[in-house]
């Protein structure tokens, strides 16, 4: 739940510092110990790429929820077909009880309301979903990689300048967003006014150390 700003002045390590986290970078000494939760990281001004439409790349977030969906749709007819008193009646009717926590657990109903309300607010409309990745902008690439990380939900994400390519009205989503967001959150920024409104501490890289602040931007700059 921790929300993170990492502040630091060109060259003092931070994209190292974020490559360690990830794990793309091994230390060259000490040890680095990572929860089992996911880390999500976007990297500044990367985009997505990829030969699949906006709606389908989303989608491929819950690829298992919507493999349970199938299986409960074949499940459904299968049991229809079957009389109640077989061995298979009873056997296919516990899997589809089962299998339906689990979609229900899963928010497997709400898959697309939230890839609409978050293609939504990154500037994506619903006119655009069938459209290629691949015949978008740079900008629009990054945002809809953000955009894919927020429905992944990662325990941890890291983004990296992450107000870039967005508009005003973009951005005051994103900072509505993230301040309901489930896991912890680490943030690289030079919108100041982003950071005062979203994080509660900041870290600082300075001379090969790392230094922890109480507190958002302004705090930080009081403290120091």
């Amino acid at each position: 739940g921790d929300r993170i700003g990492l502040m630091g002045v060109n060259g003092a390590g931070k994209s190292t510092l974020l490559n360690l986290l990830t794990g793309k970078y091994e230390p060259d000494s000490g040890e680095i110990a990572r929860g089992s939760g996911a880390v999500g990281y976007l990297e500044q001004n990367s985009g997505l790429e990829t030969g699949r439409s906006i709606l389908d790349e989303m989608l491929s977030v819950f690829s298992s929820l919507l493999e349970t969906e199938e299986r409960l749709r074949a499940l459904e007819q299968e049991i229809a077909s079957l009389p109640p008193d077989s061995p298979l009646y009873e056997e296919r009717s516990a899997e589809y009880a089962r299998l339906t926590a689990e979609f229900e657990a899963g928010d497997g109903y709400l898959i697309r309301v939230k890839i609409e309300t978050v293609l939504n607010g990154m500037g994506f409309p619903k006119e655009l979903y069938g459209r290629g990745i691949g015949s978008l902008s740079g900008g629009e690439k990054t945002r809809l990689a953000m955009a894919k990380l927020l429905l992944e939900q990662p325990a941890l994400l890291i983004l990296d300048e992450p107000t870039n390519h967005l508009d005003f009205k973009t951005v005051m989503w994103l900072e509505g967003y993230l301040a309901g967001y489930k896991g912890a959150l680490l943030v690289v920024s030079h919108d100041r006014y982003f950071l005062d409104r979203l994080v509660t501490q900041i870290w600082e890289l300075e001379e090969r150390r790392l230094f922890d602040y109480p507190g958002n931007y302004t705090k930080y700059k009081q403290l120091k």
